[in-house]
């Protein structure tokens, strides 16, 4: 009987290395290293020349975003901008809510971080790959949903599994648009590759974080560094596990 929690193997061994860099047979079987030092060094040169375009991306992601989350609210009567409306919606109108912004922030969101995964490949990019991906609509949401609840009962099963899983999975989307995985089998390989390593990873966030407060308290005047470091050093953890992308 076979084991349905695991990532077909055709699938997984089939990428060729990207680069030099990593696969997914490499990634899977935890074949490559993270070091957050070299990763934020070279995230932080490869900024020059690259931060309008992060930046012109995070503005097309804000401005799709607030629309939606307009239009949304008139739908269903939710707002995330008014708070004595969100008091007075119902349970089944901040549920529709929600699935009609997740159906638009989860390709997105995956436009977003390819935008990253793009420059530390040297690859061509622009900001509208934020739009880019819409193709893959069904998995991306699919994968968020399955991802958010997930992580929703390993967080009420003592905080810890939620956390693991909160790491584990952060390289889903990537993997669905880029390598042409399936929802249960990208979340399966991205759990299965950052479990190798999974301090590592979530050291790397920890850092992140840090230096997203520190760009944030001098007036935000540091996030329009910090921001496109961000995204690109995002990219460059991508490559070193998984590579470039798959062949047609």
């Amino acid at each position: 009987m076979s084991d349905i929690y695991k990532a077909p193997e055709a699938q997984l061994t089939s990428g060729e290395e990207g680069g030099g860099y990593g696969s997914l047979e490499r990634g899977v079987a935890g074949d490559y290293s993270i070091s957050i030092g070299e990763i934020f060094g070279e995230a932080w040169r490869r900024t020059k020349g690259n931060k309008g375009t992060v930046w012109l991306a995070i503005i097309l992601y804000i401005v799709a975003f607030v629309v939606v989350s307009f239009v949304a609210g008139m739908i269903t009567g939710y707002s995330a901008f008014d708070i004595e409306q969100q008091a007075n919606a119902s349970f089944g109108s901040t549920i529709l809510y929600q699935i009609l912004v997740n159906l638009i922030a989860a390709p997105l969101t995956a436009g977003m971080m390819m935008i990253g995964i793009k420059i530390a490949r040297d690859e061509k990019t622009s900001a509208t790959e934020v739009f880019a991906h819409f193709d893959k609509l069904l998995p991306l949401v699919v994968a968020n949903i399955i991802m958010s609840i997930l992580v929703t009962i390993g967080i009420f099963l003592l905080v810890l599994p939620g956390i693991y899983l909160a790491v584990a999975y952060m390289l889903t989307l990537p993997l669905i648009v880029d390598k042409n995985l399936g929802p249960w089998q990208a979340l399966e390989t991205s759990r299965k590759a950052i479990t190798k390593h999974w301090f590592a990873f979530f050291g790397f966030l920890i850092v992140a974080l840090l230096l997203y407060v520190a760009g944030a308290l001098p007036l935000l005047i540091g996030l329009i560094w910090v921001l496109p470091l961000l995204a690109i050093a995002f990219g460059v953890v991508y490559r070193n596990v998984f590579g470039g992308p798959e062949s047609a």
